[in-house]
């Protein structure tokens, strides 16, 4: 019985080792299988999220799912296909308005600039206006010593209102001589001297009027006076010169407005004409721009130059502008409302030709096109035939590329949904947030 026993106990044991190695050998066959069937029995390679180089936030988004495995996957994969290709830049061509500008430099100019003279000689009593003084016309600048044209006017004076009264008497006479002719009371001879008495004393009082209006002349010289509205920008004299007649005293010039003379070249004269606006600036009053517009223009051409010289008038009233002062002129020429522009930096040049990089998204490359240009302005320059607008061309890291060329694009959203890693966030992360907020 006991024997028994332990014969059954043996059989069963014997049956389960059977059993466990059928089950070994056919999992062996199973696995077997599948290395037949060309898929490697090597686990699949986990991602290490954390230690990706991508934003915190796309690491959260892949995370909680809202970015697929499968597109980090892809976008790995295209960052390792694309480990060698420069980093550059893309902008879109877009339509705006551009402006073609005539830049000239001139120097700022007074409309007038007006040397006062002293007009006799004499010693200086008072100085009335310093420089840097706006003065009005007829405004005294200086007085000269008046004492000895004061006494000689004075003198003259006397002299004229004696002339007066003996011409009064003499015409009195010459009047009751006339009428005693009438009668023949009076002698040819005595009537003739009456005449001859009231001529001479006419003559007399006509001769003391002139030297008297004279020295009233000299007396108002001697007030040296401005003959224009200015400002004082030169004084020459000083109290107790000696001023002779016709010596330079004072400079006085008139800043409204002020007057640039620029010198154009003949091929971009025609395109000016009077009364056209300008902005006139300067780098010692950065920041600041002054309107003018074109005054003159001188219908001579200069033969040595080739140019025509433009007079600009501006009205400053913040009084900045100075003459003397360098300044930048800039003359609108021509103006579209509509135009194809891109960035300067982006063209590059060979043998007289002009080409900028298209962005090919497909294949992450970039296309080498023929352009032409027209206006420019400032950064900007107006692309006339050889785009349209919405193509994406290089303008940072265009040296070196070539036709056909992969490339990095910074902050671009690429074919995985991802963005570069030296860009912003993904754009597949803002979609899947936005999409989840707004089931939210």
């Amino acid at each position: 019985m006991k024997k028994s026993r332990i014969l059954v106990g043996i059989v069963v044991l014997l049956a389960l080792v059977f059993f466990t190695h059928c089950g070994n050998s056919s999992e062996g066959v199973e696995q077997l299988e599948k290395g037949k069937g060309g898929k490697s029995d090597k686990k699949e390679e986990k991602i290490d999220i954390d230690k990706l180089d991508i934003p915190d936030r796309m690491k959260e988004a892949i995370k909680s799912g809202r970015i697929p495995m499968e597109r980090v996957k892809q976008f790995l994969e295209m960052r390792k296909g694309m480990g060698n290709a420069p980093l550059v830049k893309i902008e879109p061509v877009q339509r705006q308005r551009i402006h073609a500008f005539l830049v000239l430099n001139g120097v700022v100019e007074p409309e007038r600039k007006v040397e006062v003279y002293s007009r006799l000689s004499a010693y200086v009593k008072e100085i009335v206006q310093e420089e840097g003084a706006q003065v009005k016309k007829e405004s005294v600048l200086a007085l000269l010593d008046d004492t000895e044209i004061r006494i000689s006017h004075r003198q003259t004076q006397l002299q004229l209102e004696q002339a007066k009264l003996t011409l009064e008497d003499e015409a009195t006479n010459f009047e009751r001589s006339k009428e005693l002719k009438k009668t023949e009371m009076i002698s040819d001879q005595d009537y003739q001297l009456s005449e001859t008495n009231y001529n001479k004393a006419k003559l007399d009082h006509q001769n003391k009027l002139e030297s008297f209006k004279d020295l009233e002349l000299q007396l108002s010289y001697t007030k040296i006076k401005s003959p224009v509205e200015g400002y004082v920008t030169e004084r020459l004299i000083e109290v107790g010169d000696r001023v002779n007649a016709n010596q330079h005293a004072y400079t006085v010039e008139d800043f409204s407005p002020l007057l640039i003379k620029v010198y154009v070249p003949t091929s971009d004269i025609v395109n000016l004409k009077t009364g056209m606006e300008t902005e006139v600036s300067s780098d010692v009053l950065s920041g600041m721009v002054f309107k003018g517009k074109i005054k003159l223009i001188n219908p001579r051409i200069d033969v040595q130059s080739g140019t025509v010289k433009v007079t600009i008038e501006v009205f400053d009233r913040t009084m900045k502008l100075k003459p003397g002062m360098f300044v930048e002129t800039k003359i609108l020429i021509r103006n579209k409302p509509d135009a194809l522009v891109i960035p300067k930096k982006s063209i590059s040049y060979k043998e007289n030709e002009a080409f900028v990089f298209i962005f090919e998204r497909q294949g992450m490359q970039v296309s080498k096109r023929v352009i032409e240009t027209g206006i420019s302005e400032g950064d900007n320059i107006e692309a006339t035939s050889g785009l349209e607008a919405g193509e994406r061309i290089v303008t940072v890291g265009v040296e070196g590329l070539k036709d056909k060329m992969k490339v990095n694009v910074q902050g671009f959203s690429g074919p995985s949904g991802f963005r570069s890693p030296s860009g912003p966030p993904m754009s597949q992360e803002k979609k899947t947030t936005s999409d989840s907020n707004t089931k939210q």
